[in-house]
């Protein structure tokens, strides 16, 4: 016996297969899932990568602080070299030809008081002329006089 087939042609275009109620949540909480261990694994790398650089930046502030205090040091030594008063002395003595002063040349000056202070004016002396020789130590300020 023969068979016989027919060809009808079918349009299906039209047709949208069926969509679960329940799928498109699915869909969404799966998808938010992920979105949300996506977002923690960037945030603890971007940590990491934010420690690491924290890292480096104190290492060079550290660096930066030692070399700063290496430097206050040296300034330190150099200020107390300047500051040195035999050093002075022997500058002043051989490059600018200074002398010791002799005890006539230290002479005493009018004391200068605020007008409102009276102990102050009372207590000072009249002093006009050479200090004599056994109060040298009375003398604050020594000058060195220029030959």
């Amino acid at each position: 016996m023969k068979e016989i087939y027919y060809v009808k042609a079918v349009d299906n275009s039209r047709l949208r297969p069926a969509i679960h109620p329940r799928a498109s949540r699915q869909y969404l909480a799966i998808l938010s899932l992920a979105s949300l261990v996506f977002g923690l694994i960037l945030f603890s790398a971007w940590q990491r990568y934010e420690g690491v650089e924290d890292g480096y930046r104190l290492e060079a502030l550290q660096g930066k602080k030692q070399q700063l205090l290496e430097e206050n040091r040296k300034l330190r030594l150099e200020e107390a070299y300047l500051d040195d008063p035999v050093r002075i002395d022997t500058i002043a003595r051989s490059e600018l030809g200074m002398m010791s002063l002799t005890a006539t040349q230290i002479i005493a000056g009018e004391p200068t008081a605020p007008a409102q202070d009276a102990s102050v004016l009372a207590d000072a002396r009249n002093l006009s002329g050479p200090l004599p020789s056994q109060v040298p130590s009375q003398v604050k300020r020594v000058a060195a006089a220029v030959p």
